[in-house]
């Protein structure tokens, strides 16, 4: 016998002492389910991590989708806003031209001597508050001032014109139309379209 043999002869005898009984060959039927399981669970784990990378990306479409809405409610309620503001705008535009169609009716009635000025007056007063509250209300700090101060000149203007002294109730009635044309000149001015703060 050669050496391999007793060598072979030697391993089966301490396996067959031992109880052990010599390990056979897999056969070709066991090697192709060892290939198959191994198979199966790979492709399980791929499974698993395309399931998980398809919940990542749905629960980022889902955050991108709730951005999304955000941003377009915020530009609604921005795109409402700015409409509200120009409507505003536009509503003081037209009291001012109001009240200066009045101060210039009283002008008219002053440089023909006339003291009948009251009912002029009230209207442009009224229309000048109504400007005024308008200005208020969008943030026209210069218009608001121009508006104010306009309000107090026709103020001194009624004193003037109680006590019969033209000559200070036509100036007092100019400046209050300077004053009024300038806060008109700022209130044509779109919101956005200038540094100034109206």
């Amino acid at each position: 016998m050669d050496t391999f043999g007793e060598m072979s002869l030697l391993a089966l005898s301490l396996t067959l002492l031992l109880g052990q009984t010599p390990a056979q060959a897999p056969t070709l039927e066991e090697l192709e389910r060892t290939a198959r399981e191994a198979e199966v669970k790979q492709l399980r784990a791929q499974v698993e991590l395309l399931q998980t990378e398809l919940e990542a990306q749905q629960s980022q479409q889902q955050e991108d989708q709730e951005r999304l809405q955000s941003l377009e409610q915020r530009e609604a309620t921005v795109s409402a806003r700015a409409q509200a503001l120009e409507q505003l705008r536009l509503q003081r535009v037209e009291s001012l031209r109001s009240g200066y169609q009045w101060m210039i009716t009283a002008d008219q009635l002053l440089e023909k001597g006339d003291f009948s000025v009251g009912p002029a007056l009230t209207y442009a007063r009224q229309d000048i508050s109504d400007a005024l509250a308008n200005a208020g209300e969008t943030g026209g700090g210069d218009t608001a001032r121009f508006l104010e101060s306009a309000l107090g000149r026709l103020i001194t203007l009624e004193e003037s014109v109680e006590q019969r002294d033209l000559y200070r109730a036509r100036l007092e009635l100019q400046t209050a139309g300077f004053e009024l044309n300038q806060a008109w000149r700022l209130s044509l001015q779109r919101p956005g379209a200038t540094l100034v703060n109206q």
